[in-house]
């Protein structure tokens, strides 16, 4: 794996394994008609109320980001609107404008693109706590023990590979419609940029996007 790239818990790659249990897949929750969902998992799980759940939209932003396949296009497609982007980095984003599938590119890109969180911690709880062996999710939170967090608020890092980013699919999707995250890829640049390395990104379509908004950037 690249030195780019977050590092995420090998169980979050449950959703991948061959001819899962529908009743211990995320998947099976968070993709499709919630009514179904409700009648295969229970009364027990009305908390992961589909894809735009808390739980959801964690477990399909790692998901997807791990490798973007059939689930992932049709989540991005959902047209749902007036739903809350529960990922922490988001909130200050008017989330409100994005469709249910935008939120979910947003998010997979905050998943992929993350190297650090600056005044973060990273926490693990079960997917759904009412099965037993329901898959464990990540999230970020606020760390309390830093001294140095003012008001709760968490700084994400961000950058990406310049040998692979022409060939992810989940840049192309922010790149052709960049008001989805134009926070992310001005984090990108200015991280780049410091370390040395944005000029690896010259003869790529990330690269060219910023020369092509050259004085947004700067």
């Amino acid at each position: 794996m690249n030195s780019y790239r977050n590092k995420y818990s090998p169980i979050s790659n449950f959703g991948k394994m061959s001819k899962p249990s529908s009743i211990d897949n995320p998947l099976s929750y968070c993709i499709g008609n919630k009514l179904d969902a409700e009648f295969l998992h229970g009364s027990n799980s009305y908390f992961i109320d589909g894809q735009n759940s808390e739980q959801c939209q964690w477990f399909l932003s790692d998901y997807c980001a791990q490798g973007w396949d059939n689930y992932c296009q049709i989540a991005s497609s959902n047209p749902e609107k007036r739903f809350t982007n529960h990922m922490e980095f988001c909130k200050n984003q008017n989330s409100t404008n994005l469709t249910s599938g935008e939120t979910l590119i947003r998010n997979t890109a905050i998943r992929k693109y993350l190297t650090n969180v600056h005044g973060g911690k990273k926490i693990y709880e079960p997917f759904d706590p009412n099965v037993v062996n329901s898959p464990i999710i990540s999230k970020w939170v606020v760390d309390d023990t830093n001294p140095y967090v003012n008001n709760n608020h968490m700084e994400p890092v961000y950058m990406v590979d310049p040998k692979t980013i022409n060939s992810d699919p989940i840049m192309d999707k922010i790149l052709a419609k960049p008001e989805l995250a134009m926070d992310i890829l001005t984090n990108i640049y200015k991280n780049m940029k410091k370390n040395g390395t944005l000029k690896q990104l010259d003869k790529t379509k990330l690269g060219m996007f910023f020369t092509q908004n050259k004085l947004f950037f700067n």
